[in-house]
């Protein structure tokens, strides 16, 4: 394996285990949604939101131009929200306080399955590691991410330097 594949890799892992856990409370939370006007379809169990939509469950909060949600019937809590803009934008804050933020101009949130799927110039970024790719995926309880090029963009990763504390930097 060639040296810069192995550094990649290796740093994709540190920026994964930085991930912290999402508030463990949010899905047992209500989903509140806020927007200038709103259509449902009750034959498809479909709610459709438009004109600066926001959708807030415990911490996590979407903003978007447009929002979709379908509830199978009969089973609440198995929600599938679709959300637009340009871009899209996701956050939510980690059991340790960190806020996780994430965009890109389609967002599919799977409320039972607590999943995230972002989709067109994503981008998901937490204490300023960063992922960006056509595709990102991200199952919030099991903290698994998974982001995807295109054929016009390569994946990237950032990675911010560790900050020593003063008596660590001290005792150097």
């Amino acid at each position: 394996m060639k040296r810069p594949l192995v550094k990649a890799l290796a740093g994709a892992m540190l920026l994964f285990s930085h991930y912290s856990l999402a508030l463990s409370s949010d899905t047992e939370q209500p989903i509140y949604i806020e927007s200038e006007s709103q259509h449902l379809d009750m034959a498809t169990n479909t709610v459709t939101f438009t004109q600066d939509v926001v959708l807030t469950q415990g911490s996590i909060k979407i903003l978007a131009d447009k929002l979709v949600v379908i509830r199978p019937q009969g089973q609440e809590g198995d929600e599938t929200i679709e959300a637009f803009g340009k871009p899209a934008t996701f956050e939510q804050t980690m059991d340790d306080g960190k806020k996780l933020h994430g965009e890109a101009y389609k967002l599919r949130y799977e409320v039972g399955n607590e999943f995230l799927k972002m989709s067109t110039n994503a981008m998901l970024e937490q204490a300023g590691n960063q992922v960006e790719g056509n595709v990102i995926t991200y199952q919030i309880d099991k903290q698994q991410l998974v982001a995807e090029s295109d054929s016009n963009k390569r994946v990237t990763t950032i990675l911010q330097p560790t900050t020593k504390s003063p008596s660590e930097s001290e005792s150097q």
